[in-house]
């Protein structure tokens, strides 16, 4: 009844300013026949001024939002364009919807169509039409204000991008469920009405949308667990790269090549997982190097371990440390290991430095660098019997 009434005194509404300005401009007074209704020049005069007038406002509207307020608040450019844009939209949006109720098109039109429920609980298609705009502005406001809670608030507190990360999705996560029955429940549609769509979803995943169910509670656990989080260096089958973003479905992983590889969670669960970075971004690599037994072993030890030192981005602690491996058929074979936090996701490069500066080392000390080689003894003279033949 009172959404009744308020639609009855918003078509009033229009219906007295029409004729208002009919009253006070004859020439608009211009009668006409559209579907079997009798209007006015001002009929359709007055809601394009006012979708002007609305543009006009949602623009200024953005304009300070973008240039005045969320600039002193958040520094990444694209968040504030999404929310100032997103604010001008829902003005228009909202104002569309006062326009359509105003001429008519309101909850107890007969565009309005029942679509399932019970005869006392029956979900219309207006009602289907405003809990998804509802729940599309929760989504888009809820990981605006992630993206927000994340940069600005948590890296105060916080230098592991992970750990803000996986603490933000899962407030977002919340604030979306809480959100979700608020919307349901002031919406005026009873849960029990949502029985029989409840029960074809539980169908569906039973069925079609198992995986995308396994992937998002394999999500959770990634989130609670933590056995990655955006930053890591990781290695699962054959894929290795940086975890840049953990989502409900999938995780990206950014390839040495900068190749986006869009892993589903299931696999971090159910794989064998490789993380370089799990408890610190400090990594051992090791430096195989052969030379000729003709060298002195200390002497290639002091080398290495100055070529190690003389490299910026092997770490002094733990030192460097070089293994004399073995008696190898042409060489002897040694292991020098460094560490490093700044090579972990491009082991080769650094691995690649070290050996020219051990080549460059090697020419400059006479190091003589052994190849394969074979010892051929060919024994002199025939058989007796090879002779006589």
């Amino acid at each position: 009844m009172m959404q009744a009434s308020a639609t009855e005194e918003s078509v009033s509404a229009l219906n007295r300013l029409v004729q208002f300005i009919n009253k006070h401009v004859p020439f608009l007074d211009q009668s006409f026949s559209f579907v079997g209704e009798e209007l006015t020049i001002t009929h359709v005069i007055v809601p394009i001024l006012f979708l002007i007038i609305l543009n006009l406002f949602g623009n200024i509207c953005r304009a300070l939002l973008i240039n005045r307020v969320l600039n002193r608040y958040i520094d990444d450019r694209k968040t504030i364009l999404s929310i100032g844009n997103t604010t001008k939209y829902t003005i228009l949006i909202i104002g569309v919807t006062v326009l359509l109720s105003s001429i008519g098109i309101s909850s107890n039109s007969d565009l309005n169509v029942p679509l399932f429920g019970e005869e006392e609980k029956k979900v219309k298609l207006f009602d289907i039409l405003r809990i998804s705009f509802l729940f599309f502005l929760l989504i888009f406001v809820t990981k605006k204000l992630k993206i927000v809670f994340v940069h600005q608030i948590m890296s105060k507190y916080s230098n592991d991008i992970g750990v803000s990360q996986s603490i933000g999705t899962i407030a977002q996560y919340l604030a979306i469920i809480v959100g979700g029955f608020i919307i349901i429940q002031t919406s005026g549609i009873s849960l029990g009405s949502l029985n029989v769509l409840a029960g074809a979803l539980g169908v569906g995943i039973g069925f079609g949308l198992q995986n995308i169910a396994n992937n998002f509670i394999s999500g959770l656990i990634i989130l609670f667990e933590r056995p990655i989080k955006v930053g890591d260096r990781i290695e699962v089958g054959n894929v290795a790269g940086d975890v840049v973003k953990v989502s409900s479905r999938a995780t990206t992983v950014n390839t040495n090549d900068n190749i986006s590889v869009i892993v589903p969670n299931s696999e971090f669960i159910n794989q064998r997982v490789i993380n370089w970075s799990h408890n610190d971004r400090s990594i051992r690599f090791h430096v195989p190097v052969g030379v000729s037994y003709n060298e002195d072993p200390a002497k290639i030890k002091k080398i290495l371990l100055d070529v190690a030192a003389g490299h910026p981005d092997v770490l002094k602690k733990p030192a460097p440390d070089v293994l004399f491996l073995e008696y190898a058929d042409s060489s002897l074979n040694f292991d020098l290991m460094i560490w490093t936090s700044t090579y972990i996701n491009r082991p080769k490069v650094l691995i690649s430095q070290l050996y020219f500066e051990i080549f460059e080392k090697f020419k400059e000390h006479g190091v003589e660098i052994p190849f394969p080689q074979r010892d051929l003894h060919i024994r002199s003279g025939w058989p007796s019997d090879a002779k006589d033949r």
